[in-house]
């Protein structure tokens, strides 16, 4: 490897002038998200040949544009490495508009059993595009995973993962949880749970227990359950009643399919913000979520994961660029989008026209049984 290059040993290790995350906004709660689902399944899962026919097929959904692209290529080198090669992997790449150049190099990790393909759902976005209510930290990107059920009518169900993600455990083992009756399997969002202001605003504005909150970020989602309840119907109708302006499209789908989670271990969705640790061993996914970005600060947690695939990419000199280039500038960008984003959830829990205080519960198996009665 050329010697100019920094490998992942050496970020772990080295002694840099970059702003460090440490010290601010660090986590106020300790939180003991679980080690395994309700059913007992272990968070490594169990050993599954493949089955014969369709079921073998692994689709595998990402939400982009040019800003993650280079990060979605991190994704994939950690996925192809450690994932089992009994399955066939359909990747698509949802977006709205990418460079040529950053697709091309995306397109080259498809091979036989590993199929990546762009889908454009631009058309699609139009539809809900006036009603969306933006923050600086989200783009219309992270809404876009609401329409997988209703394009890909070939699949009952899929893995939806953010661009921000490193994949150690085998995903085929994330795949064959079953769903059952729920619309969604997700861990407990540790960026929720580890700060109370966050707990009190999913507690209060949504209405919802916050340990049962779910990141957005990693899920299985039951595409059959969404498209037989007419789930984008819901979701489109609850856009036209409330906008949640904090945890935006998170929001909504914990309110949508309230009390039908399957409820994974963190080891499937681990932040590096909570107080607790876990070692490779017992992880399976980090997920490098809001400002807690390994190309940013030094001193990320499992920041040793993200360049041990960083270096493996065709665009490991553009993300080492990004790292060498963040400034103290950027540092307080950050930090200011985080006090932001925190005073904003204040505002909201103290709304008295707040989402649950007007609406209740209108969704979920206890919402379906009052109406049914």
């Amino acid at each position: 490897m050329n010697e100019a290059i920094l490998t992942a040993a050496d970020l772990a290790g080295e002694q840099v002038a970059q702003p460090r995350r440490r010290g601010w906004n660090e986590a106020d709660v300790r939180i003991r998200t679980p080690l395994r689902t309700k059913a007992g399944k272990s968070a490594a899962g169990r050993k599954l040949a493949a089955p014969k026919g369709s079921a073998g097929v692994v689709p595998v959904f990402f939400a982009t544009d040019d800003n993650y692209l280079p990060f979605l290529a991190v994704t994939l080198e950690s996925i192809r490495e450690n994932s089992s090669r009994e399955y066939d992997y359909r990747i698509y790449v949802l977006h709205s508009g990418v460079r040529s150049e950053y697709e091309e190099k995306i397109l080259r990790y498809s091979e036989e059993g590993f199929e990546v393909s762009f889908v454009d759902v631009t058309e699609r976005l139009k539809t809900i595009s006036s009603l969306l209510h933006m923050r600086d930290y989200y783009t219309c990107t992270t809404y876009f995973r609401i329409f997988i059920a209703g394009m890909f009518p070939q699949y009952d169900k899929a893995i939806y993962l953010d661009c921000d993600t490193v994949v150690l455990g085998d995903l085929s083992a994330l795949y064959n949880y079953d769903l059952k009756d729920n619309l969604i399997g997700g861990a407990p969002c540790e960026g929720v749970n580890s700060f109370k202001v966050y707990k009190e605003y999913v507690r209060t504005v949504d209405g919802l227990n916050p340990d049962m909150f779910f990141n957005a970020g990693v899920i299985l989602m039951n595409l059959k359950g969404f498209r037989e309840e007419g789930f984008y119907e819901k979701f489109a109708d609850l856009l036209k009643k409330y906008k949640f302006t904090v945890i935006q499209d998170e929001d909504y789908l914990n309110v949508l399919c309230q009390d039908r989670v399957l409820q994974l271990p963190r080891a499937w969705n681990k932040f590096p913000v909570s107080k607790d640790r876990l070692f490779r061993g017992e992880l399976r996914i980090v997920h490098y979520g809001m400002t807690w970005k390994p190309w940013h600060y030094p001193d990320i947690p499992y920041r040793q994961f993200f360049w041990e695939y960083a270096e493996k990419t065709e665009f490991y000199p553009l993300i080492r660029g990004i790292y060498e280039n963040f400034s103290a500038a950027d540092m307080e960008r950050d930090m200011s989008c985080e006090e932001g984003l925190a005073a904003l959830a204040r505002r909201e829990i103290e709304r008295e026209d707040g989402y649950f205080k007007v609406y209740g519960k209108r969704y979920g198996k206890a919402a379906a049984e009052e109406i049914s009665e």
